[in-house]
């Protein structure tokens, strides 16, 4: 499902039942490096906490060339919560074309 089907969703009961991760578009300049800005939606049905996204940039031969991540903010979140994250890569010097976003996170089982 990509990004530009949001604005046509009603409800969270259309979204698959998962924790969503979306990137927008990179931003680069030969300065400051490159950046990803991009939402998490939790829609598994429960409460996430110690969330964290995980980027692995690819070549152009598709093999893996990085490889970080970093906290959500918040990092809790509950069912229907919309959580936001920035990549700011600094030392890399090209534009990325190729990546994926992964999340990881547990259930918060606080009262």
């Amino acid at each position: 499902m990509g990004i530009e089907t949001f604005p046509e969703i009603e409800n969270f009961q259309k979204l698959p039942h998962q924790v969503i991760v979306k990137g927008g578009s990179w931003n680069f300049s030969e300065r400051e490096g490159a950046e990803l800005r991009g939402i998490v939606i939790n829609n598994i049905g429960q409460p996430i906490c110690h969330l964290r996204i995980s980027l692995i940039v690819l070549n152009d031969r598709k093999l893996p060339v990085l490889n970080t991540s970093v906290a959500a903010v918040p990092e809790t979140l509950s069912q229907g919560g919309i959580a936001t994250f920035i990549f700011q890569l600094k030392d890399y010097a090209e534009r990325i074309n190729d990546y994926h976003l992964l999340t990881h996170w547990k259930f918060d089982e606080r009262p």
